[in-house]
């Protein structure tokens, strides 16, 4: 007898849970359009922090009054600020506590901050009439930032946009992997100090695929800085891209690893920028690389100032005391407002700078003042590929 066995397939399923992030909307909180929210996101937060699965704080869409507020963690779970309206800043200063900034975020971890909305910081005539970001307006309250970033790890902001900042838009002191993807910086050209992104004493910090449009630095690296990426960025107007400026400060820590690829600069008043003050403090910066550059009309392409003196204090007969060192130009081309296409204005203490690597340069002038060049003083580069204009000897 011939037994036939027939197979019996049985489907398996898989059962997979997607947890679902509580969602905190302010509105829920007593918020209203057009209307002061300080207690409705202080309340909100509050409760989205002490969940204990990943949570949303919801900002809807719709025109929102803010007058200051701090997101204060450690939070139980990974969180979410989604701002897809507009939030308004007071346009006088003294609102704001002198000390605070106006939105801050300090001991997070697992943080996003997404959204297509805006946070406006109503900077104007009440904030920008001066050129120093240290000088302090009527009954001694500071300027402040637009959005402060303090002791946050393993987050990042995505699609929303920082409007006229009172003073920096973004300040980060103390992070740790940290990525601005899709942000955008909107600001005059004439407003003072309203640098895109300030990093300071953070490491494996981000900036990608971002649109900024300010008064002053594009972004900035200050000091204790390690592992900086900066790609994909449209810097203009503004002042570039930017390490520095250190020395001002005993006990600056060094900057390692700073690394710009990819960038446009239109209209910029420098493109790439290593900035060091004069009669400084000692310091360090190194493993620096600008490379795959476009420059539009930019007044100084290429510059190296360790002679940076915005103030008239400064006493520039006197070297700076940082070390300048790796540093590494590739393939950076287009078109200056002067013939000094590349300025390396180098120390005259610590050696000057240290091994400063050249290489494919294509950068032109067409002005009165006679060709493109490029200026060294107290440097020796290594230059390598095709070089428009040549490369020069140390001065």
């Amino acid at each position: 007898m011939t037994f036939k066995l027939s197979c019996l397939v049985f489907p398996i399923f898989m059962f997979i849970t997607i947890v679902q992030a509580d969602v905190f909307d302010i509105t829920k909180y007593g918020a209203k359009p057009d209307a002061e929210i300080s207690k409705a996101l202080s309340d909100a937060w509050a409760a989205a922090c002490s969940a204990q699965q990943p949570s949303q704080l919801l900002i809807p869409k719709g025109r929102f009054c803010l007058n200051v507020i701090e997101f204060k963690g450690p939070c139980k779970a990974p969180i979410e600020v989604k701002i897809d309206g507009t939030v308004i800043g007071p346009e006088d200063p003294i609102v704001i506590p002198k000390g605070a900034q106006w939105i801050t975020f300090s001991y997070v971890t697992g943080l996003k901050v997404t959204g297509s909305g805006t946070v406006d910081g109503v900077g104007g005539a009440m904030s920008w009439p001066t050129d120093d970001p240290i000088t302090t307006v009527e009954k001694g309250s500071p300027l402040q930032y637009n959005l402060c970033f303090n002791f946050v790890k393993d987050s990042s902001v995505t699609g929303i946009t920082s409007k006229d900042s009172k003073n920096f838009h973004v300040n980060l002191m103390t992070c740790t992997n940290v990525t601005f993807d899709d942000f955008h910086v909107s600001a005059p050209k004439e407003s003072p100090n309203t640098v895109g992104i300030h990093i300071g004493w953070s490491k494996n910090i981000n900036v990608k695929n971002s649109v900024i449009e300010t008064g002053d630095d594009c972004v900035s690296t200050g000091d204790g800085c390690e592992d900086v990426h900066i790609e994909g960025v449209k810097c203009g107007p503004g002042r570039g891209i930017s390490v520095g400026g250190l020395g001002r400060n005993k006990g600056e820590k060094p900057v390692a690893g700073v690394f710009v690829k990819n960038c446009t600069f239109s209209g910029t008043e420098n493109g790439v920028w290593i900035k060091t003050w004069p009669h400084s403090h000692s310091g360090d910066a190194s493993d620096i690389h600008f490379e795959d550059l476009t420059m539009d009309k930019v007044d100084n392409p290429i510059i190296i100032e360790q002679d940076y003196c915005p103030h008239i204090e400064c006493k520039k007969n006197e070297p700076s005391q940082v070390k300048v060192h790796n540093v590494f130009i590739k393939n950076v081309k287009g078109t200056s407002n002067s013939p000094e296409v590349v300025k390396l204005r180098c120390s005259s203490a610590n050696s000057g700078c240290e091994n400063v690597q050249i290489s494919d340069i294509n950068l032109t002038y067409d002005g009165p003042s006679g060709p493109a060049i490029q200026e060294c003083q107290n440097v020796k580069p290594v230059y390598a590929g095709e070089l428009v204009p040549p490369g020069c000897a140390a001065a």
